[in-house]
């Protein structure tokens, strides 16, 4: 059977809380994801020839997709989405049936984790997958190849499956108990000299993925309250030391909360700084989840970058976001961090419901009295199934569920919305960039990030994101 995973291409994408000009300036990862799907299927699907094709990596549009299509004929597809792309999914999934109408469509990803059943519904998808695929995507390779009955495709958690005008779908979800039973994603199906960050240290960048879930009740997280489940540093080493040894010497940890188990992390990184290889990393983390001891081990295992939510400067709006930290807080983990020579990351968020112009403005002060080497400032976005999406549904901020009505009927004309009932769309764009201008405009940044450049298409890269903000600013 020949299986080919699809990332979609980047044609249609609803515009983010963070303005395109900026979001594509960052660079581009590999989607661990899905390449974990493919590696695991490789693995205990027997008689598989798989291939990988990355759109927005290789600069492929639907057109350029079918053409690859149509010489390859895949009997099965693998589309990873979100919500975010999901225009351009469905733009993938026409060019599949119109290059090798026999080829069976599998749609998965987070989008489908939101709205499996409403997925499973739209014109030309045969499948579904929910919740973690790498198990559930290979037991319908099983499937399929053993021609299994209705009943058998039931059967398998996770599953929606549409055939001869019939619908099923399975909704206990399948997660993977033990995740060093994992195989290493699929690296080898990729070019991954065409991923890139702008503000990597090393040359060669890799992501990684320790530990999956957070137990934080962030309001506005879609994976709030999930179940920490970790990697051994044995595991992590392991495939930390096979990427060494291709040349990888900068690595991002996609964790949602590495620092969740500090004891794993500290002996991982202990065990890194004393055994190798020597490399350079960034990781993501709570400010509750840091303490000295832990950021010198880090910092002696290569780690250069924390990347830290921290929201606002605000006592109240962090407690209506059920951060479970104050201030205080947030700029003691700034400070041992710093201390301990590792450079800091700041999420900052403005727009919160009952949110004051001032109090967005103060929130910029406060990154830069943290003396965080970045900041990003979004514009507070209920997002589909939150947390926040329910309260403001319950409050009446946002009038109907138009997400839901997105996922049943996804049109091009759909654009995300705020919903803040003190300011219009275009008056938080403005107070956005008014943030970002202020935090990267100062000359000190400036300076440091020309200190910085490590190439001719770092300089672009760069200058083409410093512009962007600068430009805005100046044709208000």
């Amino acid at each position: 059977m020949k299986v080919c995973f699809i990332l979609p291409p980047d044609t249609h994408s609803i515009e983010s809380s963070i303005p395109k000009r900026l979001e594509g300036g960052k660079g581009l990862y590999p989607k661990l994801g899905i390449l974990y799907v493919a590696s695991y299927a490789e693995k205990h699907a027997e008689g598989v020839e798989t291939s990988f094709i990355d759109c927005p990596a290789l600069g492929l549009d639907p057109p350029g997709l079918a053409r690859r299509l149509s010489a390859e004929r895949p009997d099965l597809v693998a589309i990873s989405t979100l919500t975010f792309n999901l225009i351009d999914t469905f733009k993938v999934i026409r060019a599949v049936k119109e290059a090798s109408p026999e080829t069976k469509v599998c749609v998965g990803g987070q989008h489908v984790n939101l709205y499996p059943q409403e997925t499973l519904g739209l014109d030309g998808v045969d499948f579904v997958v929910a919740g973690e695929g790498e198990r559930t995507f290979t037991w319908l390779i099983q499937a399929l190849k053993a021609n299994a009955s209705d009943a058998q495709l039931s059967a398998i958690p996770g599953l929606g499956w549409k055939r001869d005008g019939r619908m099923g779908f399975n909704s206990a979800v399948d997660k993977v108990p033990d995740l060093d039973e994992l195989p290493f994603p699929a690296r080898h199906l990729i070019d991954m000299g065409r991923y890139t960050h702008l503000i990597g240290k090393g040359k060669k960048i890799a992501t990684l993925q320790s530990s999956r879930g957070c137990p934080a009740a962030c309001l506005f997280c879609d994976i709030r309250l999930t179940k920490f489940r970790q990697r051994s540093p044995d595991s992590v080493l392991a495939e930390i030391r096979m990427l060494a040894d291709e040349g990888f010497d900068d690595f991002f940890f996609v964790d949602d909360t590495i620092t969740i188990n500090r004891k794993r992390l500290r002996t991982l990184a202990q065990r890194l700084a004393q055994e190798g290889p020597k490399i350079n990393f960034k990781i993501s983390a709570r400010v509750d989840t840091v303490d000295p001891e832990l950021l010198d081990d880090l910092a002696a295992a290569g780690c250069y970058r924390i990347h830290f939510g921290v929201e606002s400067a605000t006592p109240r709006l962090l407690e209506y976001m059920e951060k479970g930290v104050q201030p205080e807080r947030i700029e003691k983990a700034f400070r041992d961090t710093q201390a301990a020579g590792i450079g800091t990351y700041a999420y900052m968020m403005i727009g919160i419901p009952s949110e004051t112009e001032k109090e967005m403005s103060d929130s910029v002060d406060f990154a830069i009295h943290l003396k965080a080497e970045y900041a990003q400032f979004s514009v507070c976005t209920p997002y589909p199934k939150t947390a926040l999406y329910q309260r403001m549904l319950a409050d009446g901020i946002v009038p109907e569920d138009y997400w839901m009505a997105f996922a049943k009927r996804p049109t091009e004309d759909f654009r995300i919305r705020f919903h803040n009932p003190d300011f219009k769309e275009e008056d938080l764009r403005r107070i956005q960039d008014e943030c970002h201008r202020r935090f990267y405009a100062r000359p000190g940044v400036m300076a440091r990030e020309i200190l910085r450049l490590k190439s001719w298409t770092d300089l672009k890269a760069k200058a083409r994101v410093g512009t962007s903000i600068l430009l805005k600013q100046i044709n208000r």
